[in-house]
């Protein structure tokens, strides 16, 4: 079953995406978030587009009940079915975003975060946590939480993995790092893997990649 839930309030916190920036390499948070720079746009492709269109269509025609997150988790358990919603967002002590899908299942949750291509890549993954770490903080569910990627070009899943309490610290990591640098309490050290700095959105004006 397909429901709609209800939004929640959102405060200034850390966005659960620059997880994803900061694990591909943490210059971009200074750049971007410290001095202003732009990151160049990510073309998107025609097949991507309309894949997610159509993704959200169907999602739309099979909504059927206004729930709220708590709501639910209740009816998935105790009706013994999969409840699914589209971008619910969540709020952390240090983290906040919105999460492209969750399925509630009776013997589980898995938080889902739509991605371009088929690889899961360690930034795709570190968000990912994010999302669930930001989840189980709001809503302390009492069924283990999952992440998983999906390809937003083909609507598969691309990776999946049970959240543990190492995926918590891992992410509490970054987040205590990240702040360090927006604060300005601990100085940027860019990547020295090239083919990221090729690829990298803030390549015309980082001042440190690698050639």
């Amino acid at each position: 079953m397909r429901v709609w839930l209800e939004g929640s309030r959102t405060v200034k916190k850390i966005p659960v995406t620059w997880l994803n920036s900061y694990a591909y390499c943490e210059y971009q948070i200074y750049l971007e978030h410290c001095r202003g720079a732009t990151p160049e746009p990510k073309p998107e492709t025609e097949e991507s587009k309309a894949a997610q269109a159509s993704l959200e269509e169907a999602y739309k025609v099979a909504a059927r009940l206004k729930l709220s997150v708590d709501d639910a988790m209740v009816k998935a358990g105790e009706e013994g079915i999969v409840v699914s919603a589209r971008e619910v967002s969540v709020e952390g002590t240090d983290l906040e975003g919105c999460i492209d899908e969750i399925v509630f299942m009776p013997d589980r949750i898995l938080v889902i975060d739509d991605k371009p291509g088929d690889m899961a890549w360690p930034g795709s993954r570190m968000q990912a946590w994010g999302y669930c770490v930001a989840f189980e903080e709001q809503y302390n569910p009492s069924l283990p939480i999952m992440a998983g990627i999906r390809g937003k070009d083909t609507g598969y899943e691309v990776w999946a993995h049970s959240f543990t309490q190492g995926h918590r610290e891992e992410v509490e990591r970054a987040v205590f790092r990240i702040r360090q640098l927006i604060d300005g309490e601990a100085i940027p050290v860019g990547t020295r893997n090239r083919r990221k700095c090729r690829a990298c959105r803030f390549a015309t004006s980082c001042d440190v990649k690698s050639e």
